[in-house]
């Protein structure tokens, strides 16, 4: 999650060089978005893929810190953002959003990215790495878990229960208290709170929990044999996906890194400029 835009921007304007591609799949209708990097280069394009309570235009505070040379593309696949609504809860509806993800790559003629897999979108990037692993070139899964915990598990089942009785202020504040760092976590509460008020207010983010306590540890499993070269990012003093529980993802795979930062669940927004350069680091490592 991150501190969402005001404004919309005009596909293909030059100020913004974004332009939204609006794309079908088996009835779902779904997005992604392209940042074109502002001059020809030979970087691999940046694919994100986001939590469960993000959408295609929640990255601003990372695209920030990224070259303006490289594009990024964002998504809103079935049950995020702008897309259909998607209601299967199984690890099924993990698979359908990772084949939008890739078709989406197909329809933009990208042959290969770097790819970020954000909290839900590390269970994307490791379906991605499962079934299409021509498609990433290096990877970064962030704020992560090899198996979710029970204290999480509790929140998410929380969180799905108040957001059910329309309990949105509440369980906005819950999400804040269990994923920022005790350091400036007034002030961040603050700017993010809307941003989770906003977002509970859709169908799909409770639906989007509920696959996550059906299917979550059996996604993160995907992937495992994959050789592509691994960054795995915790946060210090993130208890919803906590460093002890990620450290698995990199456990057993060759060349794998892992970096504490200094933050929460959400780096892009409590520590933006060091996660941004960890990423790129790995991403331009020979």
């Amino acid at each position: 999650m991150t501190i969402r835009r005001n404004a919309i921007s005009t596909p293909g304007s030059p100020a913004t060089r974004e332009r939204v591609h609006r794309l079908r799949m088996a009835g779902y209708d779904f997005a992604c978005r392209v940042r074109a990097a502002s001059q020809p280069s030979t970087r691999r394009p940046i694919a994100l893929l986001g939590g469960a309570t993000m959408d295609m235009h929640d990255w601003d505070l990372l695209e920030a810190h990224l070259p303006d040379d490289v594009t990024v593309i964002t998504f809103d696949p079935p049950g995020f953002g702008s897309a259909s609504e998607l209601d299967d809860e199984t690890i099924a509806g993990y698979e359908i959003q990772a084949a939008a993800v890739n078709l989406a790559l197909e329809h933009l003629e990208v042959r290969q990215v770097d790819l970020l897999g954000y909290c839900y979108g590390a269970g994307l990037a490791c379906l991605l790495l499962e079934h299409h692993v021509d498609r990433v070139a290096r990877v970064v899964l962030t704020n992560a878990s090899e198996k979710l915990t029970q204290e999480t598990r509790k929140m998410l089942a929380q969180a799905v229960d108040m957001a059910g009785q329309g309990q949105i202020l509440e369980v906005s504040l819950l999400a804040c208290d269990h994923t920022l760092a005790p350091h400036n976590r007034e002030t961040l509460r603050e700017a993010l709170a809307p941003a989770y008020q906003e977002a509970f207010r859709l169908p799909h983010t409770t639906v989007n929990f509920r696959r996550a306590l059906n299917a979550h540890d059996a996604v993160m499993k995907c992937g495992r044999g994959s050789e592509v070269p691994l960054l795995l990012i915790c946060g210090e003093h993130d208890t919803f996906t906590p460093a002890r529980s990620g450290m698995g993802l990199a456990a057993g795979r060759r060349g794998a890194r892992t970096v504490v930062l200094d933050s929460g669940h959400t780096p892009m927004v409590e520590a933006s400029a060091a996660f941004a350069a960890q990423v790129m680091n790995h991403f331009t490592s020979p």
